[in-house]
């Protein structure tokens, strides 16, 4: 099915504490978008024993749908590592809401049942999360996931699942490890 790139609603109309559905979640989750700034603009900066940087994303809509990304590293456990995709709603409450985190090991095991901790996982967040008062995907709303173990992996199939058109423009290195997985 081909994503709308106009949106059915308009997150400033909806009332005070505004709910997005999971619905309206998917249909964000769909719209190709474009990267306008790196920050670093090349490569990554090191905080805290972490590398990381950020994006900033545009859309073909002029519907005024603001979405950013984080990525972080480990730097000494390059396994751990979390990239995120925020929606910007322009509005106090929820203000910025991540929708998804696309995380590798943490290197821990027992700290819940399924053991996610120490494999690949990916949180989404639902609307059941956004009315409770959440703008973060919760721990308990994940999937271990096999379709990436590496840091590189895991950006490449981010910025594919998610639409971002421009990625190979600002981490080119991905684009040769896309033809050596299979990817396009």
């Amino acid at each position: 099915m081909e994503p709308e790139t106009e949106l059915a609603y308009n997150i400033a109309s909806l009332p005070e504490r505004p709910i997005l559905t999971d619905q309206q979640i998917q249909e964000l989750l769909g719209i190709p978008k474009t990267i306008s700034e790196k920050t670093p603009a090349k490569g990554y900066k090191e905080e805290n024993n972490q590398r990381r940087c950020d994006l900033e994303l545009e859309t073909t809509s002029d519907d005024g749908v603001r979405f950013s990304v984080f990525i972080r590293q480990n730097s000494k456990f390059i396994e751990n590592f979390s990239i995120g995709l925020c929606y910007h709603t322009n509005l106090k409450s929820p203000g910025t809401v991540t929708l998804v985190r696309y995380n590798g090991a943490h290197g821990e095991s027992s700290r819940h049942l399924d053991g996610h901790y120490a494999q690949s996982h990916i949180h989404r967040i639902t609307e059941q999360e956004i009315a409770s008062g959440s703008s973060q995907p919760q721990e308990r709303h994940r999937e271990i996931t096999d379709r990436y173990s590496t840091f590189e992996q895991a950006l490449r199939i981010f910025f594919d699942d998610f639409h971002v058109a421009n990625y190979g423009d600002y981490f080119p290195e991905l684009l040769h490890l896309g033809l050596l997985n299979g990817h396009q």
